[in-house]
């Protein structure tokens, strides 16, 4: 007689019908479409779509240096104190009125000094006005100068006779500026072809160029001409110019916005929401971004900034 023997429900094993994955297929499908939605949003957020706007950027150097240039000097005729009738810094015209020196004895004779030529009026002096001229360029050791000390006459001043009491100085003569700086902050072709660089004191604009310069080790040091200078300038002696170097201009672009195919650089537009590949020209880099130029390419041209997860037809926004 057979044994009979009852399995539990709980043991036997379930058959999975086709139907019983569909939920699962479910979830799989919209876990890869939320992803796909993700990912899609992540690259239109990473591409950083902008507009095509003209730029200027540039490197700049800090040069000091000594200012040579026309100076004239007045002397006292007497000893006594000092009067001026003109203003520090002003111009003046050739016979104005610029002080009057009243004599300690002579009963107070008073001796008023005119100007012999225009220039501009100046107080401060430092000894170096017939030095530091251009008449001496070929001859100057700066080497040899000692620190420079500017003295001011002081309104009211007691003088003695041949003292300097002020200076003319000629703005519209040529100027000069003797610097010594580094073969690395001036551009190499400056020494081999001289050409105007710009400049700006105190963010006034200036023009400069070599005039002579000799190599000195790894520095240079020389003379460089000034133009289109104001005439602030020329009331000092020491000065700081801030020299632009390099200068870039144009439709700029950061420099890992150009992806290059077959060797031919080219940037991602945005047209109708997807990326389109155009090659550009490369006109120049500076500082991380880019000149491009090409055709089509205009201020209203919206183009990816960062193209890193970008494909053709990739949407963009």
């Amino acid at each position: 007689m057979k044994k009979e023997t009852t399995v539990p429900i709980s043991r036997r094993r379930k058959r999975r019908t086709p139907d019983s994955w569909l939920p699962y297929l479910a979830l799989a499908a919209l876990l890869i479409c939320v992803a796909l939605m993700a990912w899609g949003r992540l690259v239109v957020y990473l591409s950083g779509v902008q507009f095509l706007t003209q730029q200027e950027i540039s490197r700049t150097v800090l040069l000091e240096g000594i200012i040579i240039k026309e100076e004239m000097v007045i002397r006292s005729p007497v000893t006594g104190k000092v009067h001026f009738k003109a203003v520090d810094g002003n111009r003046l015209e050739m016979g104005a009125p610029a002080a009057e020196v009243v004599a300690v004895d002579g009963g107070g004779a008073s001796y008023r000094l005119t100007t012999p030529s225009a220039g501009m009026f100046c107080t401060h002096m430092d000894g170096l006005e017939n030095v530091l001229a251009p008449a001496n360029l070929d001859v100057l050791d700066f080497s040899s100068l000692d620190r420079i000390s500017p003295k001011q006459v002081l309104e009211g001043e007691r003088v003695e006779k041949g003292q300097p009491v002020f200076k003319l100085i000629d703005n519209l003569s040529a100027t000069y500026l003797y610097t010594e700086a580094s073969q690395t902050e001036l551009p190499a072709e400056l020494k081999e072809k001289p050409h105007w660089l710009k400049a700006t004191w105190n963010d006034l604009p200036l023009m400069l160029k070599t005039y002579s310069l000799v190599e000195k080790g790894d520095r240079w040091e020389g003379l460089l001409q000034l133009s289109g200078f104001p005439d602030e300038l020329v009331h000092n002696r020491q000065v700081s110019l801030k020299i632009i170097t390099n200068r870039l201009a144009g439709f700029l672009v950061p420099h890992h916005a150009v992806v290059y195919r077959d060797e031919t650089p080219g940037i991602y537009l945005a047209v109708k929401k997807r990326a389109q590949w155009v090659p550009v020209q490369v006109e120049g880099e500076l500082q991380g971004k880019v000149a491009i130029s090409g055709k089509g390419l205009g201020e209203d041209t919206r183009y990816v900034s960062n193209p890193v997860l970008i494909r053709e037809g990739s949407l963009v926004e």
